[in-house]
């Protein structure tokens, strides 16, 4: 009777393990009455095994557990202990981080002549390789499991070369891959992937790639996690069209990608700047019908967003919402971030309001994102709402934070408050950084109170905050932007006598800023003091000075510094020679203007449209149209590409050439070229031809026009009626004032003018009336 209860409840517990819902608590009262049961007759070591491994795992302390119920089965001899009991126990020490330990039941396993199999030494070797043993994991391995008669199997190979790779010697991996595949020792696909891995982490791509092909000759079939790791690392260094291959490869072979692999694409795709590339792939899946995860549509979200996508990014988002999965507050933040950066304030406000109604609290990328969209648009008291709300809800702000809030203050004038804020960063045991010093230096510069932005000046230096030149680089900036040269001159000068280093740019921005405002013999002086300070200068410093002389007018100053230029071999670049080119046209010096271009050419300056603009526009407006035409021809022969701002520089010049037939031909080029005219062209061609007298054509291309897209503007239409009313055209005059009205447009000085001309001649009585009534008040000015 004993004997069939001992044999039901072996069974149960053989059964229960099987069907893994042998816990550890049923597996401690399981162990007591079997124990009970057995005495004083040992029974079956199998059923005490299962009992040892549900208490190993089933805890943090599962090892000490089992060593405790070990030795008391053992001291009650209520089982005779077999390979698999101490297997279960030198796991359970590794698993515990407890590997010294392990080597007690290894070696009493072994002193009692037990046969142990290659799965009992591999939780040993992975254990070793955790705690970076890995000489002694190798030894275990290549020496003393052969020396018992157990031959290393692919579960122990694959542990040795992961410590290798995990203690960055893949190289060593590497080789002891090739040697056991040489050696046609056990090894299988996870051997292969996990040195892989290793090659890629240590930034080896090219081993690894070749390890990859070296797969086929051992008969290796590489799995998904194989091409994974593969695709992942192309993705990652910027090869995402090699990783393309590898996906086209995977396919063929039969192995079926992943949304882990997809969403590696598309990672790699938004990485190389192709967002093409990542809707692409995620088109791909969803066409193969595998479900993205939301970390694949949070990458695609956040690719979009970076690209300048947003309306794209948001159909993306709208898709996510309809497929039925969970979004959490990253997504929202990812989208909410992108119409942050982007500028898109009511898009932000909405993804917000969507969010709250879904009861999701902002985090602090959220909240950090809001405070950016506001500051960006100046709406200083949203901004402020948001600083609240972050303490309301327990966020600590960090420099970032502050920086930003008190940028937006500076910038709406609100000093005090900005100042307020500064102070209580520094209360609230927050650093203050250079940048946040810089915008409140700027604040009180822009508001008068140098006094006060010497001061933090100082203030910034007793607190050990260095002073970089870059933010006092766009301090200067943005006060010379503002006319405010002696307050930038003033900075550079404090900069400079409380240990800062001027740099090539703050050196450069402050000369240019001179060279704007016209005070040459301050930017000259400052350029001989950056040349004393053992500075290089280079082509931009030049020509901020050639422009800076040519735009007071003395152009022979300009060209003297564009040769000293030269004469130091330094090359000038595009830019430079834009400045020479516009200098030279604007002071009629047109023949020195095209020996310049002709210099260029034949040094192998690539010319871009801009100086092609700027060649062709000083060519007109110095009575050179003809050879204007010459140059846009050649270009048009070359199929250079040219923005529609060109066609419009030729066009106006060959207008006022009274080159009608060029001009007309040039309008027809611009469709032919795959460019579409811009209402500024339209404006020029309608009011040439009512010059003309083609009165019809006229309307018809006005028509044209506006089936194109364009609507005409203020200019467009003062012009139309200025030029008909002077060409004693009333009636077409009267049509165009209908449209002016429509609009709500204002009338021009110039039209008016033409108006009270029209009603002061005495001539064309009967087509006055056609005018709209409200115009006929001018007929009293006379």
């Amino acid at each position: 009777m004993k004997q069939s209860l001992i044999a039901s409840l072996e069974r149960t517990i053989c059964c229960r393990a099987r069907s893994r819902s042998l816990g550890p608590g049923d597996a401690l009262r399981l162990f007591d009455k079997l124990l009970r049961q057995l005495r004083p007759r040992p029974g079956s070591a199998t059923a005490f095994n299962h009992l040892l491994d549900a208490v190993a795992r089933g805890s943090n302390d599962g090892a000490a557990r089992a060593v405790s119920l070990f030795g008391r089965m053992a001291g009650a001899g209520a089982a005779v202990p077999d390979a698999c009991t101490y297997s279960i126990l030198i796991a359970s020490c590794c698993r515990a981080g407890l590997v010294d330990l392990a080597f007690s039941p290894l070696a009493t396993a072994l002193k009692a002549g037990l046969r142990l199999g290659a799965n009992s030494f591999t939780p040993l070797l992975r254990g070793l390789c955790r705690e970076r043993r890995v000489a002694e994991a190798v030894d275990v391995a290549r020496r003393m499991m052969p020396e018992l008669g157990c031959a290393p199997d692919a579960f122990s190979h694959s542990a040795i070369l992961k410590g290798l790779c995990d203690d960055g010697r893949s190289l060593e991996a590497l080789e002891l891959l090739r040697t056991l595949a040489r050696n046609r020792d056990e090894i299988g696909v996870v051997a292969y992937t996990i040195v892989i891995g290793g090659l890629f982490k240590e930034d080896k791509v090219e081993e690894a790639v070749k390890l990859f092909d070296e797969m086929r000759n051992q008969a290796v079939s590489p799995n998904v996690m194989t091409y994974f790791s593969i695709i992942d690392k192309l993705c990652k260094v910027g090869s995402v069209d090699k990783a393309k291959g590898v996906l086209q490869r995977m396919v063929a072979e039969g192995v079926a990608p992943n949304c882990t692999v997809y969403t590696s694409l598309i990672n790699g795709y938004a990485i190389s700047g192709q967002w093409k590339g990542a809707v692409m792939m995620f088109k791909e899946m969803i066409g193969k019908g595998i479900k993205p995860h939301v970390i694949t549509y949070n990458s695609l979200i956040r690719a979009l967003c970076k690209h300048r996508k947003c309306s794209e990014a948001r159909k993306v988002f709208d898709y996510l919402i309809k497929s039925g999965e969970k979004i959490d507050v990253t997504t929202y933040g990812i989208l909410l971030h992108g119409y942050a950066f982007h500028g898109s304030l009511a898009d932000v406000q909405n993804i917000l309001e969507m969010m709250l109604r879904n009861g999701i609290a902002p985090n602090e990328y959220v909240f950090a994102s809001l405070l950016f969209a506001y500051a960006v648009h100046g709406s200083a008291d949203e901004a402020m709402l948001v600083i609240t709300d972050m303490r309301k809800q327990g966020f600590n702000l960090n420099v970032v934070h502050y920086g930003t809030i008190i940028n937006v203050l500076c910038k709406a004038g609100r000093m005090e408050d900005a100042m307020s804020q500064f102070n209580q960063m520094i209360h609230g045991g927050v650093r203050p950084n250079c940048m946040a010093y810089a915008f409140l230096v700027q604040g009180f510069c822009t508001c008068g109170n140098w006094k006060k932005a010497k001061e933090l000046v100082f203030d910034m230096i007793q607190r050990g905050v260095h002073p970089e030149a870059k933010r006092f680089t766009l301090v200067i900036r943005n006060l010379c932007s503002e006319g405010r040269l002696e307050e930038s001159q003033k900075l550079f000068n404090l900069f400079v006598s409380v240990g800062g280093k001027p740099d090539i740019v703050m050196y450069g921005t402050l000369i240019d800023g001179c060279c704007l405002s016209r005070k040459m013999e301050e930017a000259m002086a400052l350029f001989d003091a950056f040349v004393s300070s053992g500075f290089k200068p280079n082509s931009v410093i030049y020509g901020a000075l050639i422009n800076g002389y040519f735009k007071i007018g003395r152009i022979d100053d300009a060209l003297s510094l564009f040769r000293e230029m030269l004469s130091k071999e330094i090359k000038p670049n595009v830019v430079s020679y834009g400045i020479i080119l516009d200098g030279l046209f604007k002071a009629g010096r047109t023949t020195a203007a095209l020996e310049q271009y002709h210099k260029m050419i034949d040094s192998g300056v690539k010319l871009d449209f801009i100086i092609y603009n700027t060649i062709l526009g000083g060519l007109c407006k110095n009575n050179f149209a003809g050879q204007a035409l010459v140059i846009f021809q050649e270009l048009l022969s070359m199929n250079f590409h040219l923005e529609i701002l060109t066609y419009y520089i030729m066009i106006d010049g060959l207008l006022r050439a009274g080159k009608r037939k060029e001009a007309k031909d040039v309008f027809a080029a611009i469709s032919t070229n795959g460019l579409e005219p811009d209402a500024g062209i339209y404006r020029l061609m309608i009011t040439a031809l009512i010059e003309d007298g083609l009165l019809e054509e006229a309307d018809e291309l006005f028509l044209s026009m506006e089936n194109n897209g364009h609507a005409a503007d203020s200019r467009m239409l003062n012009d139309i009626v200025r030029i008909s009313l002077e060409k004693g055209e009333v009636l077409k005059a009267a049509t165009y004032l209908l449209k002016i009205d429509e609009k709500n447009f204002s009338l021009h000085s110039s039209t008016t003018q033409a108006l009270v001309s029209l009603f002061s001649d005495g001539k064309h009585e009967e087509q006055k009336k056609l005018l709209p009534e409200k115009y006929h008040y001018l007929a009293k000015t006379e």
